[in-house]
């Protein structure tokens, strides 16, 4: 549960002073005189507000206050030597589990700009009597700040909604979703593989770490996966949409992805992917390149309206 009181300050520290905290307590020290007095005696320079860092980690469940005395809840957590990055990880992983599930945070929100491959968080997603916890992400380089006054997400946040939306897809009511939880596998096949065939397509690069699957964090994207052209990309510059199906080759095209699709023209690809087939490693899918005008003149493929949107107008 969120403590209004913490709200009320907007700099609690930063990661050397949660650090000393930290350190200080699995040394043995059990009041909050002592850690002040350890402040007052500290020779390295630290940004910390103890009162409120205190009952940060009383928020998070790590220590437990009663009027001067403080104590670690687990006692396991004193076993752990954390050196200053492992103690980073850490806190930041505990951080964004109780921002997470206390709505601080909302990662629904999340979107990625090509251009600069990155992930951004809206500048209201984090709400204005939030700050506390926003100058905080900041310090610990959870996000960053960008020109136009939003946030990129770093490495930790982006690895923690992959994590986050793979344990989510575990738990699901078997009967009702059955049958959309078999597209979502058969899905993620085809997207896998594609990532693993742009790897191999592209292996005299050096940076094909780069090659991401978007569509785990922002499916308002239009597309699922970033990748290269070619070797003399100098950028992220094909985006591509991931079909996998069985039998005959067919799927389904929203709105969204088309228009993506006619935005971004000759670097727009469909990847029609036979999941009975990728386990096959001479396997090759279909690949078709700025599909939009590709469909336009072929007489190969036939579409059709499976469903209509219909709108309620004001008479």
């Amino acid at each position: 549960m969120l403590n209004e009181k913490i709200e009320t300050c907007s700099e609690i520290a930063d990661l050397d002073g949660l650090y000393f905290i930290w350190k200080n307590l699995n040394a043995g020290v059990s009041s909050i005189k002592s850690l002040t007095n350890l402040r007052l005696h500290h020779k390295g320079k630290i940004n910390l507000n103890i009162d409120f860092a205190l009952l940060l980690f009383e928020q998070l469940n790590i220590v437990y206050l009663e009027s001067d005395n403080i104590q670690l809840r687990n006692t396991e957590i004193k076993k752990i030597n954390f050196d200053l990055l492992s103690y980073q990880d850490w806190f930041s992983k505990t951080l964004l589990d109780f921002l997470i599930k206390e709505n601080v945070i909302s990662l629904a929100e999340i979107t990625y700009e090509s251009q600069i491959d990155k992930y951004v968080l809206p500048r209201f997603n984090i709400k204005y009597k939030y700050a506390c916890y926003r100058n905080l992400l900041i310090s610990l380089s959870i996000i960053e700040k960008s020109n136009e006054g939003n946030f990129y997400i770093g490495d930790l946040l982006s690895n923690y909604i992959v994590s986050e939306n793979k344990i989510k897809r575990k738990i699901s009511e078997a009967e009702l979703l059955k049958k959309l939880e078999e597209q979502r596998s058969l899905g993620e096949t085809g997207e896998l593989f594609v990532i693993n065939y742009e790897s191999k397509r592209l292996s005299s690069r050096k940076d094909t770490n780069k090659i991401k699957r978007i569509s785990i964090i922002d499916v308002t994207a239009g597309y699922d996966i970033i990748s290269f052209n070619d070797d003399h990309s100098n950028s992220l510059d094909r985006f591509i949409e991931v079909k996998t199906f069985k039998g005959k080759p067919h799927f389904h095209w929203s709105s969204n992805e088309i228009q993506t699709a006619k935005i971004k023209s000759k670097n727009y690809h469909l990847y029609l992917i036979d999941a009975t087939k990728v386990s096959d490693t001479s396997y090759n899918p279909l690949i078709i390149c700025d599909p939009v005008s590709y469909f336009e003149i072929s007489n190969e493929w036939i579409s059709s309206a499976e469903s209509f949107l219909f709108e309620k107008i004001d008479i």
